[in-house]
């Protein structure tokens, strides 16, 4: 039986959305885009708010697609109010940034396990290709023909310094953008093999007074990481759009650990999550479930609480015979927002 029509015109109208603002071809209307979004008042009261969610375990005994009327939300000491649920049925845009600048054989892996990974992906998905090196920058629209994104990826370039802190709230931004203008549901996922040495800016914190021994530069050498990792998840808790990490390096020295500690907090603040492999053979497995994670997921479209708007918001899902796991903290803090 043929899709219902209204059903493939709204996904139409969405995906037409969606690629106005990822247009690589067209890179002034690209960049107008980025930068209009970028300054941006980025406190302004949103017109919804989207929560992601999944659902763990179903022992109801309805057997169809979750609807609004099946979903209770709590906002802070408000009920929401529903407006739709989206779901695995529903249109997706993946955001697949690459942040790879190491290993030849691990990033060869994982441009391996991405292409099965998108070959396998149903129509009503579609995925973007965006680089983070050296800002973040467009290299494959997110069209109905998978060739383009294929040979993309097989020509992929590992070189350059690690980019995710400096491109990942941009990015989120974009999400952002594309989740108020068009009812699909869009993830961002990084796959990176990014180490804290490679990036531009010097996070090792050296020592201030190497003859003080009480110096507590020497106790804290991590404190650079730790401070920006801080101030990039203050300002995505007020974003909407959900971020997954593949990594395919851990690395065990102390400062890689704070940050790589940091990357799970940021993963978790947008509701996402975040995978590092210890061994190479781990890539293929760990981006596997990242796609699982971004095909299974839900996302709920309800109205935001009145205002005064909170500084900080917690939310709670709750439907009768169901086990979910959702994003429970949005920030409406507009000092956060603004963190560059």
């Amino acid at each position: 039986m043929g899709e219902n029509r209204s059903v493939v015109t709204v996904r139409s109208t969405s995906w037409k959305v969606a690629e106005m603002f990822l247009r690589a071809s067209e890179r002034v209307v690209w960049l107008g885009v980025f930068v209009a979004l970028w300054i941006a008042p980025a406190w302004a009261q949103p017109d919804t708010l989207r929560i992601p969610f999944w659902i763990q375990a179903d022992v109801s005994a309805s057997g169809q697609a979750l609807s609004p009327e099946e979903i209770k939300v709590q906002l802070g000491v408000e009920t929401g109010q529903v407006r739709q649920v989206l779901g695995p049925e529903d249109g997706t845009l993946i955001l697949l940034i690459a942040d790879l600048s190491g290993s030849l054989t691990s990033a060869q892996l994982a441009k391996t396990a991405l292409k099965k990974n998108i070959d396998e992906l149903p129509a009503h998905t579609r995925v973007a290709l965006l680089r983070a090196q050296d800002g973040l920058r467009v290299l494959v629209d997110p069209g109905p023909e998978r060739g383009p994104l294929l040979e993309a990826l097989d020509s992929l370039q590992v070189s350059g310094r690690a980019g995710l802190l400096e491109t990942i709230q941009p990015a989120v931004r974009l999400g952002d953008a594309i989740l108020a203008k068009a009812a699909v549901r869009v993830s961002v996922l990084y796959v990176t093999d990014s180490e804290v040495g490679n990036y531009r800016e010097d996070f090792t914190n050296p020592t201030i007074n190497s003859s003080d021994s009480g110096d507590l530069s020497r106790r804290f050498r991590d404190g650079l990481v730790r401070d920006r990792i801080a101030r990039l998840d203050a300002s995505l808790a007020a974003t909407q759009t959900p971020v997954f990490i593949v990594h395919l390096n851990y690395r065990t020295d102390p400062l890689n650990q704070a940050y790589q500690t940091g990357l799970m907090t940021l993963a978790s603040t947008t509701g996402g999550n975040a995978w590092f492999c210890r061994s190479q053979p781990e890539i293929g497995a760990a981006i596997g479930e990242a796609f699982s994670a971004i095909a299974s997921q839900y996302s709920l479209v309800v109205e935001p609480p009145s205002e005064p708007l909170p500084k900080s918001l917690e939310v709670s899902l709750e439907s009768p015979g169901r086990t979910l796991a959702w994003r429970s903290r949005f920030s409406f803090n507009k000092a956060a927002r603004t963190e560059r």
